[in-house]
């Protein structure tokens, strides 16, 4: 297995969600890249994070089989941070229920989704936000807010950014006001600000 093909499978591998042939696969390509640690770990973190807070609740007959053939579809140039988010929602279907999870996980095959990257001022891309066409628009960010810090998003249409709820977590879901057809994230102090102080990311095509 190849890094790139094994850095595919981490966020599935991060859930315990492969088969016992893929599982051993990746662990013996995390043996042969150590590089692919970090990666791996941060995945492990979020995935631990999302499942403490999750009550435990029943899972509707063949869900779990729906939702990871969807997952394992979804492979074109910006997969990876789609996947890890794809991972995490079917965490989140596990614990909340169905429709949450598998519907945004379905969201990412239909014409009205839209895929931006977020990339910051510097250039360099720090998450991707997908938008519903219904203004369900949900984030998904490289890694957790500094210490001390918070990300917030913001409305992004004609006039002034809209401010949206803060939040911990790089997963993270909006209600976008009418007026916003996009969004941004800011680093803000705990309990956030009216007006974005430090820019995370911008959306881009």
């Amino acid at each position: 297995m190849s890094p790139e093909e094994a850095r595919e499978l981490l966020p599935l591998y991060a859930l315990g969600a492969l088969t016992p042939e893929e599982r051993q696969r990746v662990e013996e390509a995390l043996k042969r890249y150590p590089e692919l640690w970090p990666e791996a770990r941060a995945l492990l973190e979020i995935a631990s994070e999302l499942a403490a807070g999750l009550p435990p609740e029943p899972l509707p007959e063949g869900l779990e089989a729906r939702v990871l053939r969807r997952i394992r579809r979804v492979r074109p140039s910006w997969a990876r941070p789609l996947l890890a988010a794809a991972a995490a929602l079917l965490l989140v279907a596990l614990g909340y229920g169905a429709y949450f999870g598998l519907s945004w996980t379905l969201a990412l095959g239909e014409a009205s989704t839209r895929v931006l990257t977020l990339v910051s001022p510097e250039g360099a891309p720090v998450g991707r936000t997908v938008v519903r066409g219904d203004g369900e628009a949900l984030v998904v960010l490289k890694a957790p807010p500094p210490p001390g810090r918070v990300y917030q998003g913001w409305g992004l249409g004609k006039g002034e950014p809209v401010p949206l709820s803060t939040f911990r977590l790089p997963l993270k879901t909006f209600r976008l006001p009418p007026e916003a057809k996009a969004l941004a994230v800011s680093l803000e102090p705990p309990g956030g600000s009216r007006r974005p102080t430090e820019i995370l990311g911008l959306p881009q095509p």
